[in-house]
């Protein structure tokens, strides 16, 4: 990557943040920092054997979460998404994200977060229909449960509608208990970091 992708990466990459100065601090300090959906960007998490699959088919930037087993692919704002086995990250959802530049694991400091393929700062985003076309015959559910959107537990989940602070919703995978429960006062958080709040 040239330094003047670099540099339109991380600009673009932060600037979703309230505060892009410390979003970019946090991500050249640790490698990666919680960010929110619904600005320029929501994401669609796919369990990992069927993300990788998939990645060969599509373009626009996806990362990888190790210790969730799972891919997530950058897709516009549009909403609109359903598909068993899979979760839709939006309306300011807090997703925990690497820094542009890290595209390798980082095992001296898990959580392991990487880019499959980074951001090029262009806007570009995975076109949803292109990705829904190539997951529907991987069948995503196949690959068993995924993460608990509001724990961030694996295990058994049911579909569950949170409601954003902006008054609309995101369906994520959940436990029933944590539902019933109203876990993290019924906001949507993916993977924060201690330190990394907005």
């Amino acid at each position: 990557m040239t330094r003047r992708r670099r540099h339109a990466a991380w600009t673009w990459l932060t600037k979703v943040h309230p505060t892009p100065d410390h979003a970019h601090k946090l991500l050249l300090r640790y490698g990666r920092a919680s960010l929110p959906t619904g600005a320029l960007w929501d994401v669609v998490q796919v369990p990992e054997m069927t993300g990788l699959d998939a990645l060969k088919q599509v373009r626009g930037p996806a990362f990888r979460d190790v210790s969730r087993s799972a891919v997530l692919f950058l897709v516009p704002t549009t909403g609109g998404w359903g598909m068993q086995g899979t979760a839709y990250l939006t309306d300011g959802t807090m997703v925990c994200t690497p820094a542009p530049d890290v595209t390798t694991p980082l095992f001296s400091a898990p959580p392991l977060l990487y880019w499959l393929t980074p951001p090029d700062g262009s806007g570009t985003l995975v076109d949803p229909a292109d990705l829904f076309e190539v997951l529907a015959p991987l069948d995503p559910a196949k690959e068993g449960p995924i993460w608990c959107g509001l724990c961030g537990r694996t295990g058994p989940t049911t579909v569950t509608h949170r409601p954003s602070p902006n008054g609309g919703g995101t369906h994520v995978p959940a436990h029933e208990a944590c539902v019933i429960a109203g876990i993290v006062d019924g906001r949507v958080v993916h993977h924060l970091d201690p330190g990394d709040q907005p």
